[in-house]
């Protein structure tokens, strides 16, 4: 008996970014591929097979046509919801997949009473394979709580038990769940455990049998791809499971440190990193520290993106730690908090006021309870996308060029009116010879070739 153990493919993540969405998708064909190669019973997918509820059809067309590739060489699929594959009253497109035959979904639920019965999916293998979705809010931990534990551990061996849920002593320090349960919530007597929902690789088990995380795939976010070291799955052969790295690219990871260097200094020593070849690679820098003289904005991080990007596959440049120790102090007056703010994004705006103030009331807005973080997420972004080219393509008046520009536009006035009087003049004394030869003067003698009805 052999299958694949693989989760949080997170297909459709980095949607505003077509290098990193692609290589996401890569690395969701070379998992499928490998498994065909492998020559698995079948494949289980523990959740957040998709980014969003509602992917883009792209995503979705070369997701099936990956996944019909398995099927064709008689492999079968399994999977349970992630929390990024469902939200609260919306269709996901995960019921649309399984009614066509791509997979089955194995959440059978039924609910008795205050119990919570899960039934099993028998694959042809004689394996018994039973799971729970993860959801996005406490009422995880509830239907844990509710399992029919007595039912469940009847269901005869050999059984696997697929779940999309944080267990409390396997999580990583940095991450932050309050709906992680206890390793004790876990149902008893699994031959196998499938975990899905960290994104990092993690052995552990459970009465003695694995209990696995295989980690994201590629990752969905941008911290992901800083943090990860591995990533891949697992072909798993009599309950023994082997880990599949899976390397679609390679990162270039590299922390800067301003400290003592003035902003013109950082940005001629990112210039000068970014002569290197990235070829092939994913250029991750952190730059932190305080900038001893100019300021963050007299950086032209454009430029040095497009530099990296000359070889790079693509370029991530985190720059929350860098500060300046030049400030600027700023006073305000107003007598209602609507005027104190519009005057303070005024004083701030290198794009003046009318651009703050609407992205200011974009990214204030509150997540309603029935959305999911990613959906909001997505949702905010769409909003705020038009804005910020808007003010990227110079249509906000940028407030540090108010000025210059007023000074132009008198400029440009006054050699208007200085061309037009130096062209009146030549006018004139043309007009004066013209008429001591008979000639009649024509547009032509100015603005080239007017045609026949010119004259006048």
């Amino acid at each position: 008996m052999k299958f694949a153990h693989l989760a949080d493919a997170h297909l459709g993540a980095f949607s505003k970014n077509p290098v990193l969405r692609d290589l996401n998708l890569k690395a969701f064909e070379t998992a499928i591929m490998k498994s065909i190669e492998e020559n698995v019973d079948f494949i289980l997918i523990a959740g957040d097979l998709f980014h969003n509820p509602i992917p883009d059809m792209d995503i979705v067309k070369k997701s099936v046509e990956i996944m019909k590739s398995a099927v064709d060489a008689g492999i079968r699929i399994y999977a349970v919801y992630g929390s990024h594959d469902f939200s609260p009253g919306v269709s996901s497109l995960l019921d649309v997949l399984a009614s066509t035959g791509i997979f089955k979904k194995v959440v059978k639920l039924e609910q008795n009473e205050n119990k919570i019965l899960l039934r099993e999916t028998k694959d042809p293998s004689g394996i018994s394979i039973t799971g729970i979705s993860g959801l996005s809010s406490s009422a995880e931990v509830k239907y844990f709580e509710h399992l029919d534990r007595d039912y469940l551990r009847k269901i005869p061996s050999p059984k696997i038990f697929v779940f999309h849920t944080t267990v409390e002593e396997l999580k990583p320090s940095y991450i932050v769940d309050k709906n992680a349960i206890p390793k004790s919530l876990l149902p008893e007597g699994f031959d196998y455990y499938a975990g899905g929902h960290l994104h990092e690789k993690i052995l552990s088990e459970k009465d003695g049998s694995p209990l696995i995380y295989p980690g994201a795939l590629f990752g969905a976010t941008y911290n992901d791809l800083d943090v990860l070291e591995k990533r891949g799955f697992f072909i798993v052969e009599d309950f023994k499971p082997r880990f599949v790295e899976i390397k679609v690219c390679d990162f270039y990871k590299k922390i800067i440190n301003a400290d003592g260097l003035s902003a013109t200094e950082l940005q001629e020593k990112l210039l000068s990193l970014a002569e290197e070849n990235y070829e092939g690679k994913i250029v991750i820098l952190k730059v932190k520290g305080e900038l001893v003289s100019g300021k963050v904005g007299d950086i032209n991080f454009h430029e040095i993106r497009e530099k990296f990007k000359e070889t790079a596959m693509d370029i991530l440049l985190n720059t929350y730690g860098l500060t300046s120790r030049e400030s600027i102090i700023i006073s305000v007056v107003g007598e209602t908090k609507e005027e104190i703010e519009h005057n303070v994004f005024s004083e701030i705006s290198d794009y003046g006021e009318s651009f703050t103030w609407e992205l200011f009331n974009i990214l204030k807005e509150g997540k309603p309870e029935d959305m999911t973080d990613s959906v909001f997420r997505e949702a905010l972004w769409r909003k705020a996308y038009p804005i910020l080219i808007a003010a990227v393509e110079g249509k906000f008046l940028k407030k540090e060029g108010k000025e210059k520009k007023e000074e132009q536009k008198e400029e440009e006035i006054k050699i208007r009116e200085k061309e037009s009087k130096e062209e009146k003049k030549m006018v004139e004394e043309k007009s004066m010879e013209e008429k001591k030869s008979g000639k009649k003067v024509t547009l032509l003698d100015f603005m080239g070739d007017a045609g026949d009805n010119s004259q006048y």
